[in-house]
């Protein structure tokens, strides 16, 4: 726990930089709804019900692995760009269009379904984001750190054999954790949608 408390003390311009791109995404999401005309808020909303409709209504497997998988992949992604030196613009806008996207549903879910939308939002979307957002934002702060360790690197020509895999194992681990937040948004959003009858 101390090791993890140094870490963000050494880093946190980092980490306060990608909660900023994040929140950024999230109103750029929430105003974006607002820009929408009326043909294409008619189109989302009928892509919306046509979504609640197939929504499963118990824990199919087949769902369950869709979410984990692309909580994984999204990980995965990150870390590669970890590996790169010119990745870091990518990562942050990776952070900005999660953020993005998870604005905009929010605000088109609460628009078009009211408080029942409002409702579902806090179960469906809001409590699993509540403990994925923080292992998005670790998962590509250590992605930046790496990058940026990288070229200091290449400077001083030096080894990175060490760092490369405590950033490997910490990001198998943080992949991990997302993994099973991804899982649980497949048990909430059920469970939203059975509760509201939407």
């Amino acid at each position: 726990m101390g090791t993890l408390k140094e870490h963000i003390r050494q880093y946190w311009v980092i980490y306060l930089a990608l909660v900023c791109v994040y929140l950024a995404g999230m109103v750029f999401g929430a105003v974006g709804v607002g820009a929408l005309n009326s043909n294409e808020v008619t189109e989302l909303r009928s892509f919306l019900d046509k979504l609640m409709v197939s929504q499963p209504t118990t824990l199919d497997q087949k769902f369950l692995f869709q979410l984990a998988q692309e909580q994984f992949i999204i990980m995965a992604g990150i870390w590669l760009l970890g590996l790169t030196i010119i990745g870091t613009p990518l990562i942050f806008l990776i952070v900005f269009t999660r953020g993005f996207v998870f604005g905009f549903t929010l605000s088109f879910l609460i628009g078009m379904k009211g408080l029942r939308g409002l409702g579902l939002a806090l179960i469906s979307i809001l409590l699993p984001a509540l403990g994925g957002i923080p292992f998005l934002l670790f998962g590509s702060g250590l992605a930046v750190i790496f990058s940026l360790l990288l070229i200091k690197g290449k400077q001083v020509g030096k080894s990175l054999r060490r760092e490369f895999m405590y950033y490997s194992l910490a990001t198998l681990l943080i992949s991990c954790g997302a993994v099973l937040v991804g899982l649980s948004q497949g048990y909430f959003s059920i469970l939203g949608v059975r509760f509201f009858n939407l």
